[in-house]
């Protein structure tokens, strides 16, 4: 079951940049509770975002794993983050138009300032159903304070691993007692 709370975030001055009134976050916001460690995009690949051979663009791939780790990195660290390094990326296996592209990531580390997120790509024939892993990429996200500058992760933050690998330790352990 999950349950849904209501909370109030208040911008400091209510409005966003330009004077214009913030959506979502500066607003009375209804929310489900949800995993912080992962998020999975998954989208069609259309003709605009295909090379002329017929596959996903390479950067079309790269930019669905940067906010895929984005969404992860600011959920655990409570705030904006920013891509500070993309471990090496090796295409295996490309991902045609029409197919759905799915791309997870998940919280591996978490440091002082500084997160590391494991990013895997599938590809997806949706009329076979046959999937085919394309690539997989470590991102090191790093919170970011109102200047742009590094800023410490919460003790709350850091601790959003060690509960999600319990949680995960927890689930497993409950799976195998019931074989």
């Amino acid at each position: 079951m999950v349950s849904v709370r209501e909370r109030v975030t208040p911008h400091p001055e209510g409005l966003g940049r330009g004077g214009r009134a913030r959506s979502g976050c500066g607003a009375t916001q209804r929310y489900a509770t949800r995993v912080k460690t992962q998020a999975t995009i998954t989208r069609i690949v259309m003709p605009g975002q295909t090379n002329r051979h017929g596959s996903l663009f390479g950067g079309v791939a790269l930019s669905l794993m940067d906010e895929a780790a984005a969404i992860v990195a600011h959920r655990v660290a409570n705030g904006p983050v920013v891509t500070a390094h993309i471990a090496s990326v090796d295409f295996k296996a490309p991902i045609w138009h029409g197919w759905a592209v799915e791309v997870t990531a998940r919280l591996r580390m978490v440091g002082r300032t500084s997160m590391r997120i494991e990013v895997d790509t599938y590809g997806e024939c949706l009329d076979t159903g046959e999937r085919s892993h394309s690539t997989t990429a470590e991102f090191v996200m790093v919170a970011i304070d109102e200047n742009g500058r590094p800023r410490e992760l919460s003790d709350e933050s850091r601790a959003v691993l060690s509960s999600a690998n319990r949680a995960k330790e927890e689930a497993e352990s409950a799976d195998a007692g019931e074989s």
